[in-house]
């Protein structure tokens, strides 16, 4: 039923203006910035002891493998944890990953509101009564130019088969 696929359908939208996110060059996270190319997200946070640092080299040799094609896509790291990833931490923690590598965040209820419409699982899990961590949904997801999403790239996945995803949105 052609209805029923589009409802379920999952677009990056024009609405992400709403949310009033930034870089971590401080400046506005934007539609237009990202619909023009395919895109690839992936959800985490700074304090994230291996999962997040392991998954963003990842990404670092996927963007040195591609070369000049890493330029057709945009590399998007989006925090699950605002009320401790400010701007300024964003980007210093992004300083030992590739610069391709655009780290997103924002106050705390725009990017509740931006996760929820990402379709991200995060929780905080309290390690004690002033310190917690975030189990959070580790896979990549990629989506085509103009938003449409393609698929999910897990961090176990077969090299050929991440490289077999990401041309076919380039």
């Amino acid at each position: 039923n052609k209805n029923q696929e589009k409802k379920n359908e999952f677009f990056l939208s024009k609405d992400i203006n709403r949310y009033k996110l930034f870089t971590d060059g401080g400046v506005s996270f934007n539609a237009e910035g990202i619909l023009n190319k395919p895109s690839i997200f992936f959800f985490g946070f700074l304090n994230c002891p291996d999962i997040c640092p392991n998954t963003l080299q990842e990404i670092s040799n996927i963007i040195a493998k591609l070369g000049k094609k890493s330029k057709k896509i945009n590399f998007f790291f989006v925090t699950v944890d605002p009320e401790r990833d400010s701007i300024s931490n964003m980007k210093e923690y992004l300083n030992n990953f590739n610069e391709n590598i655009i780290g997103i965040t924002g106050e705390k209820e725009s990017m509740k509101q931006f996760l929820k419409s990402m379709h991200v699982y995060y929780e905080k899990v309290f390690i004690s009564k002033d310190f917690y961590t975030l189990d959070h949904s580790s896979q990549m997801y990629i989506f085509k130019k103009g938003g449409k999403f393609f698929g999910t790239i897990s961090i176990n996945e077969k090299e050929n088969i991440v490289f077999e995803k990401i041309e076919s949105v380039i």
